[in-house]
């Protein structure tokens, strides 16, 4: 019973939407039918009456095109009359004189020629002093750029430079960027102002390259030739002690007086001791301590008691004498003060001579004094080289190394270190000792 209600359910609906369409489609031919039948001059008509809104906009296009008209006519009549737009008597007379000089066209060309020359003026104030010269004086005038075509130019690293290079580092700029009209200079900070100036405050004062001696590379003055060859013979001399009193042994390499008599001295002594076997001098007998009674301790108490306070009274009258003694003490140590003043001053001013003195000149001579053995020779060509060189500014033999003088001058502007002459020996490890089969040796971790 189920299945046959539900079956009629649907043959309904299917009933009812089949007679919805057929209707519409009726309603529709009939439609169709009702316009098909009549001509098109009953369908369509044609409006030939103007409509207000649009006889409105023509008549204010009218209105706009005869106030244009009366501007052109009398162009200071209708102007606006505010600050901005406020013209003065003489510009007015000044314009009607070029109205009347110029056409139309003559008064467009004066225009257009004060436009560009007013361009021109602001794109000079823009680039003002910004100019650049386009040769390069040494033909090596070439833009360094990446695969990407971006210029790439030196920039300051902002750390410490190492021996012998410059502290900067190459960055990609922008097309950007490199225009000049719009470049600003970057603003430094106050730190940075004020680590510059403490930098150049104490900056060395030295020398990168030193003159050759005279005698080393050019014909000398005689007078300039003689001192040098006598500051090459001040270095030899102060080679020669150093070396005289490094190969001489202490003491001159004999024994002195008193170190003979103590060694004589002795030896007779051991030998009359063996001959003899009894000794005559004096000895000296050790006492027994005896024990004391109770009177004596309480006597060496009483005497200790006292003498601390005989002590407590001398300190406390120390003290109070010192309050006498303090105009006389203030004066003392008024002195003593004046007098280490003048040991700093001293000993500043020396500090500042020595700063003031570049460093990298007379090199050579300098070291000498630090270390006269290891020195390099001063290279000077003697007198008679000279004279049997003839008279010719080319016949000068240079003396000396290019490499040597620039290293040393390096080492001296503490740029590169120097080799040590004289290293210690440093034992590294802990020291062990090995025993047996009658012999006795050390080792350290660094022989293992």
């Amino acid at each position: 019973m189920g299945k046959r209600k539900a079956a009629a359910v649907r043959a309904k609906k299917r009933a009812d939407v089949a007679a919805s369409q057929l209707l519409d489609q009726q309603l529709k031919n009939k439609e169709t039918a009702k316009f098909a039948s009549k001509s098109d001059q009953e369908l369509f008509v044609l409006d030939s009456t103007p409509d207000a809104a649009l006889s409105l906009a023509l008549a204010k296009k009218k209105e706009r095109a005869a106030s244009r008209e009366e501007k052109a006519a009398a162009p200071f009549k209708n102007i606006k009359q505010s600050k901005k737009h406020r013209i003065s008597k003489i510009d007015e007379r000044h314009i009607k004189r070029i109205m009347q000089r110029h056409s139309p066209q003559g008064i467009q060309d004066l225009a257009a020629a004060n436009r560009l020359r007013r361009e021109e003026r602001g794109r000079a104030k823009r680039t003002g002093g910004t100019a650049k010269a386009n040769f390069d004086l040494w033909g090596e005038d070439q833009e360094i750029s990446n695969e990407k075509g971006v210029k790439i130019m030196p920039f300051t690293s902002g750390v410490i430079a190492s021996a012998g290079t410059a502290p900067i580092e190459f960055k990609p700029v922008s097309r950007m960027a490199q225009r000049k009209d719009i470049q600003q200079p970057a603003k430094v900070s106050n730190r940075l102002l004020k680590a510059r100036a403490i930098a150049k405050e104490n900056s060395i004062n030295h020398v990168q390259v030193d003159l050759a001696q005279p005698g080393q590379s050019y014909r000398p003055d005689e007078e300039q030739h003689q001192d040098v060859i006598g500051e090459a013979l001040d270095i030899e001399l102060r080679r020669n002690e150093a070396l005289d009193y490094k190969n001489t042994p202490l003491g001159g390499g004999k024994l002195s007086d008193a170190t003979l008599a103590i060694l004589v001295g002795s030896s007779d002594d051991e030998s009359s001791d063996e001959e003899g076997g009894n000794h005559t001098g004096p000895t000296s007998i050790l006492k027994r301590k005896e024990k004391m009674t109770k009177a004596q301790r309480n006597k060496q108490k009483r005497v200790k008691a006292e003498q601390t306070i005989l002590q407590e009274r001398k300190r406390a009258k120390r003290f109070l004498n010192g309050f006498n003694d303090s105009k006389t003490i203030a004066k003392k140590l008024i002195k003593e003060e004046r007098i280490l003043q003048a040991k700093l001053k001293e000993l500043h001013a020396l500090k500042d001579e020595k700063r003031s003195q570049p460093v990298g000149s007379n090199v050579i001579a300098s070291l000498s004094k630090l270390d006269p053995i290891n020195v390099p020779l001063l290279p000077v060509a003697l007198t008679e080289e000279l004279k049997n060189n003839g008279g010719g500014l080319r016949s000068v033999i240079p003396k000396g190394n290019l490499l040597t003088d620039r290293m040393e001058s390096m080492v001296s502007r503490k740029m590169a270190n120097r080799k040590k002459a004289y290293k210690k020996n440093v034992v590294e490890g802990k020291r062990r000792k090995i025993r047996g089969r009658g012999r006795e040796c050390v080792l350290t971790t660094n022989d293992w």
